[in-house]
């Protein structure tokens, strides 16, 4: 007689539950199945680890042990796909004896990424070791509280912080979970009775932090070796520091990402078709060891979801900006401390792995948070980012400046054209060429227009913020609202025409 699981987890198929039980006792005959394995890297599953991933973890594509790809086995045998029977099963009946090959689960990216890190680690020595308050969001998170605090202490390796837990009203076991623990750091539960902001609840932590230094770091991340003792060096190490973040790789589990980059500094951008700008992930899913990403480095912002900052110079800021809702709450504290003269530096060595929580709703609240970032850093942004174009830093932005020239007849103008658009690439700034004024369709990601006709169509959609110059090659004077700039014939001029223009036009002071 079976045991009974196996046929209610069967459906009744007696067949079935037959084989899988028989697979089951084979599966740990063999050691196939690597229980600490599953249990760290798929947490959501209660009893039987091996029984769940028969059932149900294949399904979902879980692997079984970091010697077996559940995936890569049923994509190369499709015969087995098609048997719609669990690949593992299958393998330990039949596919040992046809000498089928296993292939190595994608977790072994992770324990590469483990160790490669492992040799840019500063391992920094500090003669004043000043408290930091890591600071921890949570709403219904246990499983990933579960995963966060696992050797929290061994892999922060930094002998000096706090927890602060700012729990928003959870209805899972949350809160008496990390009562439960015996931690060997003190740590600080603030047990909300609703679920408040991002910006609210941190805010309100900072409040009670002892530290020094203040953490913001997200419930559903994974810490690895040094994270901590890294960014406190960078902080330390380096003068003028407004905040430091981290290298943030998704795991292998979210959206089949399999361990790129989710996160190593944010960039802005001009909406190609909205009059707004919007900033977003830098070398997203880049390989974690790429170049771009695997320096130290000033950026424009990072984060939140791990961020270190001087309490001091959070408090100097006003913190969070309360009017967002999750989101952009951190490009906004950013660009404060951009706007206040302070430098933001994205550690390279303090890496973290981002379990991207479910419960962040970030597109429910966009229209409101992007409209709140572009109202109060409309002018300053323009500004920055027009004129680190113009620059080649690609600091606030790093797309480049491009152009587009305007014609009726490219004979009449030939040199004018020629020598500024030769200019203009010397610069590494891209140039287009468009005849006939009168039907034109202009790309939204155009900074500005050069027309060197005077009838272009004032309907003409082109984006807000595009700057529209009108060149003539003689002394003519025209009086034409519908152009930013009037240039007569000066070629060499125009960058700082169009420098002056735009401190001119973005000179009001945002904060």
């Amino acid at each position: 007689m079976f045991n009974p699981k196996f046929l209610l987890k069967s459906k009744f198929n007696i067949k079935k539950a037959h084989i899988y039980e028989k697979a089951y006792h084979k599966i740990l005959e063999l050691n196939l199945f690597d229980e600490t394995f599953y249990k760290n890297n798929y947490s959501e599953y209660e009893g039987d680890a091996l029984q769940h991933y028969l059932f149900e973890g294949y399904k979902k594509n879980y692997d079984p042990s970091l010697n077996f790809n559940t995936y890569l086995y049923l994509k190369n045998y499709p015969d087995v796909q098609k048997a719609s029977i669990n690949p593992l099963v299958h393998y330990a009946l039949y596919g040992i004896k046809e000498n089928r090959t296993t292939f190595h689960s994608n977790f072994y990216m992770k324990e590469y990424i483990l160790n490669t890190n492992l040799l840019y680690l500063n391992n920094y020595e500090f003669e004043n070791k000043p408290l930091v308050s890591i600071i921890v969001l949570n709403k219904n998170g246990l499983k990933h509280l579960k995963r966060l605090f696992e050797d929290f202490s061994k892999k922060t390796n930094y002998p000096n912080f706090e927890v602060i837990l700012v729990d928003n009203d959870s209805e899972d076991e949350s809160v008496d979970y990390v009562k439960s623990l015996n931690l060997d750091f003190p740590i600080t539960i603030i047990e909300n009775d609703e679920n408040l902001s991002f910006s609210k609840a941190n805010n309100e932590a900072c409040k009670i932090a002892n530290g020094e230094y203040v953490l913001f770091l997200n419930n559903d991340m994974e810490t690895t070796y040094g994270w901590l003792n890294e960014m406190m060096g960078t902080m330390i190490n380096n003068e003028n520091v407004g905040a430091v973040g981290a290298k943030l790789i998704f795991p292998a589990n979210v959206n089949n990402h399999l361990f790129k980059i989710q996160h190593s500094g944010d960039i802005l951008s001009f909406h190609k078709k909205k009059s707004s700008i919007y900033a977003y992930h830098q070398n997203e899913f880049v390989k974690p060891f790429d170049n771009e990403v695997n320096t130290l480095k000033k950026v424009i912002s990072v984060t939140a979801a791990a961020l270190l900052m001087k309490k001091s110079i959070f408090d100097e800021i006003d913190g969070f900006d309360e009017g967002y809702i999750y989101g952009y709450e951190d490009v906004d504290l950013a660009l404060k401390l951009n706007k206040a003269g302070y430098d933001i530096w994205y550690c390279h060595s303090a890496v973290l792995f981002h379990h991207e929580s479910s419960t962040r709703k970030v597109s429910e609240n966009f229209e409101n948070n992007s409209s709140r970032l572009n109202s109060k850093w409309w002018n300053y942004l323009n500004k920055n980012i027009y004129l680190d174009k113009i620059n080649n830093n690609k600091f606030f932005c790093e797309q480049p400046l491009k152009f587009l020239f305007i014609v009726d007849d490219i004979n009449d103008i030939y040199s004018s054209v020629s020598k500024l658009a030769k200019k203009f690439m010397d610069k590494s700034y891209v140039v287009g060429l468009a005849v006939n004024s009168e039907d034109i369709i202009i790309d939204g990601s155009v900074d500005i227009i050069v027309s060197f006709t005077d009838k272009l169509d004032e309907n003409v959609d082109i984006r807000e913020n595009t700057i529209k110059i009108l060149f003539l090659e003689d002394d003519t004077k025209i009086n034409n609202d519908f152009y930013d700039i009037i240039i007569n014939n000066d070629v060499d001029n125009l960058i700082n025409i169009l420098k002056e223009f735009i401190l001119s036009k973005y000179c009001e002071n945002t904060s």
